[in-house]
C-alpha cells in the first residue's frame, strides 16, 4: 500500500506540473500578439522645437497647430504618436534621415526632402512675408531686395527657393525665425523672410515694434505631413484621417492660434437616434402608428433646430467675412484687404483710375512705443482705437482707411489734388489736438503723402508715400511731407 501511495503521489505531481506548464505557454501566446499590435500603432515623430504658432516644444511637451492636428489624427486613425524631443529643426531632420523619427507633422515638400520623406495631402496654407525696420522702404518682393542682407532660417524650404530663383541675393542663415527677426531689429541684417503667422507671433511676444512687414516673401507655404520611406504604408491611413477633419475642426484650430472667430458646425448627432428609432418602428409593426407620431414630433423639433443653427451659421459666416477684411482691434480695414484691393493687381492703373486722382497717405503715431512703455499695452490699444475713430470721422465717405500694422495707418483718397490731401492731414492733426485721449495722453502723428502718377503702379506710389513719411519723422514729427 505505501508503494502504491507513493506511485499515485508521483503521478499526481507530474500531472500538476504538466497542467501548469500548459497554462504558462498559453499565456505567452495570447499576450505576444497584443503587444505587437499595439507597437505597430505607435508612430515616433519629431517637430521644429521653436516655430510657434505652428509647433514647438515647451517644458518637454509638443504644442502648436501641428499638435492639434495630431490629436485629431489620433481620433480618426487610431494611431498613437510618440514625441521624440529635439533641440533644433536641423536635429529633427537628421533623426528623420536616420529613421529614428518616422514622421514630422507640418512642413513643406521640397526635392531634397523627397529623398527621404513621402508627403501627405496639403492640410494648411500660409503666406510668407518680408520684414524690415520701419525706416526701410516698402519692398514688395524678392526682386527689390537689391544689395540688402536677407536673413533666412537654415533648413527651411525658402533657402532652396532663393538659391534657385534669386541666387544673387546676399543671405545669412539663422538658427530660427526668432533669431532672424532679432538680427533685423539689431541691424545685423536688413530683411528677414518667414511665415506671416509665426512672424506676427514673435513680433508681439518679443515687443519688436521697430519692425514692419515690407512685402511678400515668395510662394505661400503648403504644409503637409511627412513620413520616412520605410513607413510609406502610413500615408493612406494619414490621408484618410486628414480627409475626415471637418471645416469646423480647421477653423477651431485657426481660432485657437490666430484669434479668429470659429464657425460652429451643425450637430448632426440627432440623426443617429432618429434613424435608429425609424428602423425600430419598421421592425415593430404593432407599434407603427405610435412610432410614426413620435417620429414626426422629433422631426419637427429637429427641423426647427436646424433652421436656428442655419441662421447662426449664416451670421457667423458674415462675422468671419468681416474679420477677414477688418482689424479686430480698431475695426478698420486690415492689411489683407488693402493688399487685395490696391496692391495685388500687379499692373499699372487704368486711364479711368488715373482721372480719379488717387492719393495715398501713410500715417504713423509719434512715439507710440513710449506710450506703451509708460502706460502699458492695454492703454496703448485704447489709444489706437481712439486714433482710428479720429481718422474715420475726418475722412470722406468714399475714402478708405486701413490699419497697416502696429501704429501705422493708410488712407486711400479718390478725386483729390495735393492740396486736398494736405488739408486732410491738417484736419486730422487739429482733431488729434482737441481730442480727449485716455489718461490725458497727448497724441500726434506724422504723415507721408503721394499722388498716383499717370501710368505709375500703385506699389511705386506706396513706396513714395512711405519715403515721405520717413522724411516727415526725420524732420521732427507731427507734420506731413509730400512725395
Amino acid at each position: 500500500m505505501p508503494e502504491i501511495s507513493s506511485v499515485l503521489l508521483v503521478m499526481l505531481l507530474i500531472l500538476i506540473n504538466l497542467f501548469n506548464t500548459k497554462h504558462a505557454s498559453a499565456s505567452v501566446i495570447e499576450v505576444q500578439p497584443l503587444i505587437d499590435s499595439q507597437s505597430r500603432n505607435i508612430v515616433r515623430y519629431c517637430v521644429d522645437p521653436d516655430w510657434l504658432p505652428y509647433e514647438a516644444i515647451v517644458d518637454g511637451r509638443h504644442t502648436g497647430v501641428s499638435s492639434d492636428y495630431l490629436a485629431l489624427l489620433t481620433k480618426y486613425t487610431g494611431l498613437t504618436f510618440m514625441l521624440v524631443p529635439t533641440t533644433s529643426w536641423r536635429q529633427s531632420l537628421e533623426l528623420l534621415k536616420q529613421g529614428r523619427c518616422e514622421l514630422t507633422p507640418i512642413l513643406n515638400q521640397t526635392p531634397k526632402r523627397d529623398q527621404y520623406l513621402y508627403f501627405s495631402e496639403v492640410f494648411f496654407k500660409s503666406p510668407n512675408v518680408l520684414v524690415s525696420l520701419k525706416s526701410q522702404p516698402f519692398l514688395q518682393g524678392f526682386e527689390n531686395i537689391g544689395d540688402r542682407l536677407l536673413a533666412i532660417p537654415k533648413d527651411y524650404r525658402l533657402v532652396e527657393y532663393i538659391q534657385q530663383y534669386y541666387p544673387n541675393i546676399n543671405t545669412i542663415l539663422t538658427n530660427s525665425e526668432r533669431q532672424g527677426l532679432e538680427k533685423v531689429a539689431n541691424g545685423e541684417a536688413d530683411v528677414f523672410v518667414g511665415s506671416m503667422f509665426s512672424v506676427n507671433a514673435y513680433i508681439q511676444q518679443q515687443g519688436l515694434t521697430s519692425l514692419k512687414i515690407a512685402g511678400w516673401g515668395g510662394p505661400e507655404d503648403e504644409l503637409r505631413m511627412g513620413v520616412i520611406h520605410a513607413k510609406q504604408d502610413l500615408l493612406p491611413q494619414i490621408n484618410a484621417g486628414l480627409a475626415k477633419i471637418t471645416q469646423a475642426d480647421h477653423i477651431a484650430i485657426y481660432k485657437k492660434w490666430h484669434n479668429i472667430t470659429v464657425i460652429e458646425d451643425i450637430d448632426y448627432s440627432l440623426v443617429i437616434p432618429v434613424l435608429t428609432a425609424l428602423g425600430t418602428f419598421i421592425l415593430f409593426l404593432l407599434y407603427r402608428t405610435i412610432s410614426i407620431g413620435k417620429y414626426n414630433v422629433h422631426l419637427e423639433a429637429n427641423n426647427k433646430q436646424l433652421q436656428q443653427l442655419q441662421l447662426q451659421l449664416e451670421q457667423k459666416n458674415s462675422d468671419l467675412d468681416f474679420l477677414a477684411q477688418h482689424d479686430p482691434l480698431t475695426k478698420l480695414y486690415n492689411r489683407q484687404y488693402f493688399n487685395q484691393t490696391f496692391l495685388d493687381t500687379r499692373q499699372a492703373p487704368t486711364e479711368q483710375n488715373h482721372h480719379n486722382n488717387i492719393g495715398l497717405i501713410i500715417i504713423d503715431i509719434d512715439f507710440f512705443k513710449a506710450i506703451n512703455d509708460k502706460h502699458g499695452h492695454a492703454i496703448g490699444d485704447k489709444i489706437l482705437v481712439q486714433v482710428a475713430q479720429v481718422l474715420q470721422t475726418s475722412v470722406r465717405e468714399r475714402d478708405v482707411v486701413a490699419r497697416w500694422g502696429g501704429e501705422e495707418f493708410v488712407i486711400v483718397c479718390q478725386h483729390v489734388q495735393l492740396i486736398n490731401a494736405q488739408e486732410l492731414c491738417q484736419r486730422i492733426t487739429d482733431e488729434l489736438t482737441h481730442f480727449h485721449f485716455y489718461n490725458d495722453i497727448k497724441v500726434t502723428c506724422s504723415y507721408g503723402i503721394a499722388l498716383l502718377g499717370e501710368g505709375e503702379p500703385i506699389e511705386a506710389c506706396f513706396e513714395r508715400a512711405d519715403a515721405a513719411l520717413f522724411k516727415a519723422k526725420q524732420s521732427g514729427r507731427n507734420q506731413y511731407c509730400s512725395a
